[in-house]
């Protein structure tokens, strides 16, 4: 999408790339004086043009009762005048999975919708704004001329592997935050964080019953699975089984598979409680048996054409067999119970118990508190509750993203699901598989978010059951088995050996990457680290294969930077 402070200036930028964009198979799909989008050739959300030509919703906009706005709705929402003031009264109006852009005398202003669903990133060139939801290299030419990679940043990143960072690496590149309101204008940039999960936690009113939680979810899952045809992912796990169970019996038809992915370890193989989930609807379980992982340069470079490094694609095989799946179903899509640990709260953690005192005060229930130390098998006494607390301080010293800013009168359990939340827009980031249709995760839509932040970390797990109030919510949707699960499926074992089995090949291409040579990375703690012993006896599969997701984005966006040419 580009902005234009005059048609002028954006004729300049646009005329030159303009057969760039058309080789690359990208259209234009709305042309105004003031304002034009291009979208490329695998484009699927809607686009709805304001009608006065001075802005664009693009993406599904639905009211609080899950109905779906219509197209003369949409460019009314478009056709706002909108400063923060227009931007929180459409946060609190609608939902959905949309970006909604508006230019006028103060500059041209970007909303992302607080599901952070469609990525938004912005910047400003010869008096154009740039807002666009994808990196790709058609793009090049649109981009500033001084473009460049902030190794820093990168090299902080390399240090958190496997933490979703809000902070882009790319200066002077602006990330635009779920919830966040952006203006870009000849006088600079200027934000404001319109939906901010702190403030719904301390304007929360009484806690929803289970028919309350139960209607909420069974509508949000409904109107973004649509008439749609999916891919439906049933792990075994609970979120996943919410997800399948808040389908109407018509859109259960239109799921063309459900898919579960399993490996011969005990703990990572649970097929017999996604067939029990399945069976309930009078369906057939697609059982997909996973043997290892077969990693080498081309599959991490696929991966990197993206504003952050994808930790949406540490698992290149799965991305691939869901991709395919979508494309041999004609499916619109998958859907997931991705996020639901955060939203619905999974964590053990005993600051539950803290949340309880500091929320009660002298009305704190000592059953609560109890139930909470017998779960997370530790001790009740204060010096123990103390010590969690001090690890918590300190572990907060490393938080960064715009929904953290805001912490003031929120309790540590509750602090700790809003970074659960944060890191949970990793799902939200493009993938493989996403290329061939949405990624669509309804737990992480806005009004469930809303949901759990407003309920207390003891409701949502009565101070001592994971996700205690949405196993009461779907106790008869689902098989009672899983709702009596205490166990988690475990994939530890499948990922060790299968970073032990492309060990080599990791190893070089960390150690001889770009971070290495940059100084991003300590090659002497990693070279200890890339080896098997290492690996064997303290693990840590999962940063090895996000380092090197950050390896290959680093490689590619120091090739396509030396590589630019003047326009």
């Amino acid at each position: 999408m580009l902005l234009g402070d005059d048609p002028r200036a954006l004729d300049a930028l646009v005329g030159p790339v303009r057969r760039r964009l058309t080789r690359a198979r990208w259209t234009q799909r709305l042309a105004e004086p003031f304002i034009r989008v291009f979208a490329p050739p695998d484009a699927r959300l809607e686009l709805s043009p304001a009608f006065d030509g001075h802005g664009v919703l693009v993406g599904e906009v639905f009211d609080q009762g899950g109905r779906r706005l219509g197209r003369d709705e949409r460019r009314s929402l478009a056709s706002r005048p909108m400063g923060p003031d227009a931007a929180k009264a459409v946060v609190s109006a609608v939902w959905g999975r949309y970006l909604l852009v508006r230019r006028g005398s103060e500059g041209a202003a970007v909303l992302r919708d607080p599901s952070g669903a469609v990525e938004a990133v912005a910047w400003r060139k010869r008096g154009v704004t740039v807002i666009t939801s994808v990196a790709d290299a058609a793009l090049d030419p649109l981009m500033p001329d001084d473009l460049s990679l902030d190794w820093a940043s990168i090299a902080a990143m390399a240090r958190q592997s496997g933490e979703f960072r809000h902070e882009l690496a790319l200066p002077p590149l602006l990330p635009v935050a779920p919830g966040e309101l952006l203006r870009l204008s000849p006088q600079g940039a200027f934000s404001w964080q319109i939906w901010r999960p702190a403030a719904i936690y301390r304007s929360r009113g009484a806690t929803p019953g289970a028919e309350a939680i139960r209607d909420t979810v069974m509508t949000v899952v409904q109107a973004l699975a649509g008439e749609d045809r999916w891919i439906a992912e049933v792990s075994g796990g609970l979120d996943s089984a919410v997800v399948a169970a808040s389908l109407s019996d018509a859109q259960r038809t239109r799921v063309a598979a459900w898919v579960n992915h399993y490996v011969d370890d005990p703990e990572g193989d649970e097929r017999g409680h996604a067939r029990a989930v399945v069976a309930g609807f009078g369906a057939g379980l697609t059982e997909v048996r996973r043997s290892g992982l077969d990693l080498d340069e081309a599959v991490f470079d696929r991966a990197a054409c993206a504003f952050r490094p994808s930790l949406n694609d540490l698992d290149p095989a799965y991305n691939d067999d869901i991709a395919q799946r979508i494309t041999w179903a004609n499916a619109d899509g998958s859907l997931t119970g991705q996020g639901g640990d955060a939203v619905f709260f999974q964590m053990a953690t005993p600051l539950i118990a803290l949340d309880e005192m500091l929320e009660r005060g002298r009305r704190a229930r000592p059953g609560a508190i109890h139930r909470v130390a017998s779960w997370t098998r530790t001790s009740a006494w204060p010096h123990v509750l103390l010590r969690a607390w001090r690890r918590h301080r300190a572990e907060r010293r490393g938080w960064s993203h715009p929904w953290l800013d805001d912490l003031g009168g929120v309790p540590p359990a509750k602090a700790l699901q809003i970074s659960a939340l944060a890191y949970c827009q990793a799902f939200q980031a493009p993938a493989v598989r996403s290329r061939a249709g949405a990624c669509v995760n309804p737990l992480l839509s806005q009004p469930i978010m809303e949901l759990g932040l407003a309920m207390s970390s003891v409701d949502l797990t009565w101070g001592g059951r994971d996700r205690a109030a949405v196993r009461a919510a779907f106790h008869d949707r689902l098989p009672a088995g899983l709702i009596a699960r205490r166990s988690k499926g475990e994939l530890s074992a499948f990922y060790g050996r299968a970073v032990a089995a492309n060990l080599a090949f990791l190893r070089d291409y960390i150690l001889g990457g770009a971070l290495a040579e940059a100084g991003c990375i300590d090659q002497a703690a990693w070279s200890e680290r890339l080896t098997p012993d290492r690996l064997l006896w303290k693990g840590g599969h999962g940063a090895i294969l996000s380092l090197a997701l950050t390896e290959a984005w680093a490689r590619h966006w120091r090739a396509r930077l030396a590589s630019r040419r003047p326009d």
